[in-house]
């Protein structure tokens, strides 16, 4: 919906001719898969506005991982468009930024809610990448 002609993105850059740079924070890495074809509308978006980069902070790579049907196409993708760096940053959300994020930006929920303690083995897998 965001980077759809005629979606959000495309309104609010129409509307405020001046922006250089958007950062999205995302639960999920966008993909390329066939209903949703995210990466496409982006190169599409980025393509319409070539003054603007693009900054996407995610929690989770979404269908990557061996043995999902799509993960070859959505590694191909997101590498696809990592090479567009600089101007598009491909980012895993830091440890703690999740939790900063929901409190401060997502109405409605309570910190104490959100307190779930991370494994040491993930901590670590998270720093490395």
């Amino acid at each position: 919906m965001l980077f759809e002609m005629g979606g959000y993105l495309d309104a609010v850059t129409d509307a405020y001719e001046n922006i250089r740079r958007i950062i999205l924070y995302s639960t999920y890495s966008p993909c390329n898969e066939a209903y949703h074809c995210c990466i496409s509308k982006i190169y599409n978006f980025l393509l319409k506005y070539p003054e603007i980069t693009l900054c996407i902070y995610f929690s989770q790579l979404y269908h990557t991982e061996d043995g999902s049907p799509t993960a070859a196409w959505n590694r191909e993708a997101l590498r696809s468009l990592s090479s567009l760096w600089p101007r598009v940053t491909l980012q895993r959300l830091p440890a703690g930024a999740q939790r900063y994020l929901l409190c401060n930006f997502v109405y409605g929920i309570p910190g104490s809610t959100l307190y779930h303690p991370t494994s040491l083995s993930r901590t670590l897998a998270g720093r490395q990448n």
